[in-house]
């Protein structure tokens, strides 16, 4: 009988009202599931037994599902990076270490380029002799600005110490210092005089000389991102088209369908969003993407990584959609791959490197040349994220967390590089990485306009992973 006042009770806290026959099955089960149970109920006055056993069927589910592992093969993708064991406090020492880790990595791919060690900046600077050398720092870039001459000053730094370094005007190397944004790691050679170093040369990271070898697989990759389902300016009309078009004859050899990123518009994202929104509950833009999904040839993989419109964190690397939402996609398809952002896989023998793409914004912003944002500058845009190696390289722009690895490094080069967020589509090279940014099925938004953005909405890139040519689709109309 307390049994039963117990469960009763829980039940009405709740707000819900519980039949007879659902009451029963409650009673024949551990109190301790009763929270998880409730939990997975839809949202009605009347609880019934159907809707107690497919939340039950819905937590054994959870329950079997794991975070993908490296190495993982899952119905033939490969993982090859996905982030796990998320978590930080937030600390100072946490930050440090992170900017420690991302510059000794990047600096030991400079000083393998350079072969040559270079001189650690205290020691120059603590030297009587050095004056008029010729010497090789490695440094993070921490200010940088243009004197009355037009001399370039930037001031770079080691695990030491800090040095102001000079280009001059007219010299060989000030257009592309010029361009290089705070936070990179780059290795100088200059001339030591009087506490500066004035500069004849630098390198940055790049991929200079590191040979992307060839690797190719069978059938097509859809890639996709910036979907905005929920946003009153979701073209549903562009998106129904291109999933007619999945369905179609002419779409046979499309074998994976990557989503990068804002499949949902989400909430509160940005100030007066709801204003933008035609359906303002984030359960039901879930529910709006599965009916899509549904509807995604059944011999297609899909594989899904988060954007900054979804509800997870917004720190950087961004974990896997919480299942809570996930579990809208994972009930009309159970084999979707749901990873973290960023992440890396394979396919066959090509790699794809996923990123949503939120530190773009920073890239357009602090490196000349890139406005205004338009197909060609957002492939620009990517290039200089490949060649600074980092997939956030500016610093202090949106939130990144300590984690105990930086996984935003660009450790290992793919094959391509797929990335969204911009809403404006481009495709290109650069030494051997094919890039891709896929754009949108969003409509331009007052919040877009107001950045001044001309969006391309419903393209979407196809990957040919044999030749790794892509082939861009139209469905705007």
């Amino acid at each position: 009988m307390a049994q039963q006042v117990e469960v009763v009770r829980k039940v009405l806290s709740r707000g819900y009202n519980i039949s007879p026959e659902a009451l029963a099955f409650l009673l024949e089960r551990n109190l301790e599931e009763l929270d998880s149970l409730l939990d997975s109920v839809p949202d009605k006055a009347v609880i019934e037994l159907e809707d107690l056993k497919e939340a039950l069927k819905r937590i054994k589910k959870r329950a079997e599902r794991r975070l993908y592992e490296t190495g993982e093969d899952v119905g033939g993708v490969r993982i090859i990076k996905s982030p796990t064991n998320l978590g930080v406090k937030g600390s100072s020492d946490e930050f440090i270490e992170l900017m420690r880790r991302r510059f000794q990595f990047l600096k030991s791919l400079l000083v393998k380029k350079s072969g040559v060690d270079p001189i650690p900046i205290s020691n120059l600077l603590n030297s009587t002799s050095r004056n008029g050398d010729r010497v090789l720092v490695v440094g993070m870039i921490l200010e940088k600005r243009v004197l009355r001459d037009f001399s370039i000053r930037i001031v770079i730094d080691d695990e030491s110490g800090s040095i102001p370094v000079i280009f001059k005007k007219g010299s060989r190397y000030w257009d592309k210092a010029d361009k290089i944004p705070v936070d990179s790691v780059i290795a100088i050679k200059g001339t030591f005089i009087n506490g500066r170093l004035y500069a004849d040369s630098f390198r940055i990271p790049d991929l200079n000389g590191e040979l992307v070898e060839p690797g190719s697989a069978s059938g097509k990759v859809a890639l996709i991102s910036d979907i905005h389902m929920g946003s009153r300016y979701f073209n549903e009309q562009a998106f129904e088209r291109f999933v007619r078009w999945l369905n179609s004859k002419y779409a046979k050899d499309v074998k994976f369908l990557v989503i990068c990123g804002d499949l949902v518009d989400g909430i509160g994202v940005y100030p007066n969003q709801e204003e933008e929104l035609k359906i303002v509950d984030v359960y039901k833009q879930f529910q709006l993407a599965s009916s899509f999904l549904e509807r995604i040839p059944r011999d297609v993989k899909v594989i899904y990584i988060p954007g900054n419109h979804e509800p997870v964190r917004q720190a950087e690397p961004q974990p896997v959609v919480p299942e809570e939402y996930l579990d809208h996609l994972l009930e009309v398809r159970p084999d979707l791959i749901a990873l973290p952002n960023p992440a890396m896989i394979g396919i066959g023998d090509v790699r794809i490197l996923l990123y949503h793409g939120r530190s773009l914004n920073a890239v357009f912003k602090h490196i000349p040349g890139l406005q205004p944002i338009r197909p060609e500058t957002v492939v620009e845009a990517m290039r200089w994220i490949l060649r600074l190696r980092h997939l956030a390289p500016i610093y202090g722009e949106h939130p990144i967390a300590p984690e105990s690895e930086d996984w935003l490094l660009i450790d290992q080069v793919p094959h391509v590089l797929h990335v969204g967020h911009i809403h404006v589509y481009g495709v290109g090279e650069y030494n051997g990485v094919k890039i891709v940014n896929s754009g949108t099925f969003e409509n331009e938004t007052p919040y877009i306009k107001s950045l001044g953005i001309e969006v391309t909405v419903g393209k979407a890139p196809i990957l040919d992973l044999k030749s790794r040519e892509v082939e861009v689709k139209d469905f705007s109309s």
